[in-house]
């Protein structure tokens, strides 16, 4: 019954509609690619009997909540955009608007029968951070706000009937994160002063915290939940005595580790697979080739294995589920397709698809994306994602993407912006450079201080490898990226002019001593740990001077396409203005992109295909054509 009335929402809700415009078997157009989901956000109700997602409706995002039984669907009314919801209980779901810069903070909630809004939080300029595991208990909820200092976070119940608030901790200001047990109480906090990390623990919220674990910000340990055996332990990720982070139990009574639960020989683990609603820890994640789990809970095992015989080798994810483990929502993913979201019944084995995540793509379009590993010139072993075209392996115009921050090592999977390049006929190469997390200490520590030296020689090493391997033809090799992955491109512009047919900054740094002045203010406890990790602008100056690409526009000599949102909060425009214009004045080819109502990452849909399709045509500019 479920899975007909289902069909029919799906049938009568889900209409897919093709692009025309400029699309073309040989160049597809970047709408194809870059598609916001007209479906996202689903949420399922405790006792599994209704699902909630968000959809446009009238010129906003907004909350559509449907009835697993009948197959009807309510609208939430609002005049904005919800940017998230979740069900507070079964009749109550609490949702956040979008705040774009300058908005102030809106929280929200909605009876499910009388679809009546109504204002939790009065309109704020503050900031909204939820407490780990969110867990509403007695109408009640945990958040932090910075309402009383825009740099601290402190912590508040929240009643979401009232509206009433009250202070459970007061932030002293070096407080980055705080955990709840499973009951709910407030028992965790992690002091942090950029060098120097501190786990504090409290036996209940009227006692003072007190300090259980001292560590350098190299040595991590990061905190999962508490366990339900013992009320003074708790599962973490821990890389302390060790080179990769491995699941362990901590008792916090001494700040000893107990075990090791679950430890991988090549990979860090992920933060994955804490079940809130038992207390335990269901599985361990970890990036290789491909994402892996390890099952410590035998039924979640078993419902990954029911799941992958209907979807067979695709990246499977459960992104909500009702109380009683019966009923579950399901992402998945492959690298030729973005995937879809699925309701999935346990006691029916049935699966049953809610939405395409882009239905006008055809994925007869994208390209396998496969692992490689080189040396670097001192003999370090990098790793890389490579995606072919479909119309050859050897003397391609190739695109180098180097990493877009230190924490974001490649992970397989599908990714918009590397299959588009790749249908225009490129060969994509995303680096991991050292310096990046996810392969261990050393590989991280390895980078430091080294963004405009060693990080740079290892993508000057893998653009070599790519040409040495007969891949790409050295004559039409670009580099792009995004934020550090922009720098990187702007600095191999003043560095490797030989090398490079022309470079693509979205985003990216040009100034190092601007990137660490204009850190927000919510992440002072990190500068110093930044200052060790890229360096003081006072007392590496001179190696900021050398490796910052605004002060080496006469260095640049191959075309350049840079793009910016003029509201992030991270980038001096007025230094971009001058660095475009000072490349100009000296005749080098500049396509300049300035949207005035984006931040650092463009959001909304039309600014961001405009984006794609202007730097598919630089590429094509350049690239295309053997020379």
């Amino acid at each position: 019954m479920i899975k007909n009335l289902l069909k029919l929402f799906i049938f009568g809700c889900v209409l897919v509609s093709f692009s025309c415009g400029k699309y073309s078997a040989n160049q597809p157009d970047a709408e194809l690619f870059f598609h916001t989901a007209e479906k996202t956000h689903f949420r399922i109700s405790p006792s599994g009997t209704h699902i909630s997602y968000l959809q446009e409706h009238e010129g906003h995002n907004s909350i559509i909540i449907l009835d697993i039984a009948s197959g009807n669907t309510q609208t939430v009314p609002a005049n904005s955009d919800v940017e998230s919801a979740f069900w507070a209980n079964d009749d109550e779901l609490i949702f956040l608007l979008k705040r774009r810069p300058g908005d102030s903070l809106r929280l929200m909630s909605v009876n499910r029968e009388a679809l009546a809004i109504r204002s939790i939080l009065p309109p704020t300029d503050a900031h909204l951070r939820w407490i780990a595991p969110i867990q509403v208990k007695n109408n009640e909820i945990l958040i932090s706000l910075n309402d009383r200092d825009s740099s601290v976070f402190d912590v508040y119940r929240l009643n979401i009937v009232t509206g009433k608030r009250n202070l459970v901790a007061e932030n002293p200001g070096n407080i980055v994160r705080w955990l709840t047990d499973v009951e709910g109480s407030l028992r965790v906090a992690v002091v942090s002063n950029g060098l120097q990390e501190t786990i504090l623990v409290r036996e209940n919220e009227s006692d003072d915290f007190r300090q259980v674990i001292n560590t350098r910000y190299k040595t991590r340990i990061t905190p999962l939940g508490f366990t339900t055996h013992d009320r003074n332990n708790i599962y973490a990720l821990s890389n302390q005595n060790r080179d990769k982070l491995a699941l362990v139990e901590f008792d916090l009574s001494t700040g000893k580790e107990v075990r090791v639960i679950y430890e991988n020989a090549k990979y860090d683990l992920g933060t994955q697979g804490y079940l809130k609603q038992t207390g335990e820890m269901g599985f361990v994640e970890y990036n290789g080739a491909r994402r892996e789990r390890h099952f410590l809970d035998t039924r979640l095992k078993e419902i990954f294995e029911r799941l992958s015989s209907h979807v067979p080798n695709y990246s499977l994810d459960i992104i909500a589920r009702d109380s009683t483990f019966t009923s579950f929502l399901i992402k998945t993913e492959l690298d030729v397709d973005p995937g879809a979201t699925y309701y999935y019944n346990y006691d029916s084995d049935d699966l049953i698809l809610l939405a395409d995540e882009n239905p006008d793509l055809d994925t007869s379009l994208l390209s396998p994306v496969q692992t490689v590993a080189f040396e670097a010139r001192d003999g370090f072993e990098l790793k890389g994602y490579l995606t072919l075209p479909k119309n050859g392996d050897s003397n391609l115009p190739a695109i180098i993407i180097p990493p877009s921050d230190i924490y974001s090592r490649t992970v397989w999977g599908y990714n918009p912006e590397v299959q588009f390049f790749a249908s225009r006929g490129y060969a994509v190469f995303q680096v991991d450079t050292r310096g990046l997390q996810g392969y261990g200490k050393q590989y991280w520590i390895d980078g430091f201080k080294k963004w405009g030296t060693a990080m740079q020689d290892d993508i000057t090493d893998a653009t070599r490898w790519l040409i040495n391997e007969g891949i790409a033809d050295s004559s039409r090799v670009g580099i792009y990226g995004f934020n550090l992955g922009g720098y990187s491109a702007l600095h191999s512009a003043c560095y490797q002019p030989d090398l490079y047919a022309c470079a693509a900054s979205y985003s990216g740094i040009t100034n190092l001593f601007t990137y660490l002045k204009e850190i927000p203010p919510y992440f002072k406890p990190y500068r110093q740990m930044f200052y060790e990790m890229v360096g003081n602008p006072t007392i590496d100056s001179d190696y900021f001077r050398k490796h910052s690409p605004i002060f080496h526009a006469g260095k640049i000599k191959k075309p350049v396409f840079i793009a910016h949102g003029v509201k992030d909060s991270r980038v001096n425009v007025m230094e971009t203005n001058h660095f475009v214009k000072d490349l100009r004045s000296r005749k080098v080819p500049v396509e300049y992109i300035l949207e005035a109502d984006e931040g650092r990452l463009f959001t909304a849909n039309e600014e961001k295909v405009h984006l794609y399709n202007e730097l598919a045509e630089f590429f094509d500019t350049y690239l295309q054509k053997e020379r």
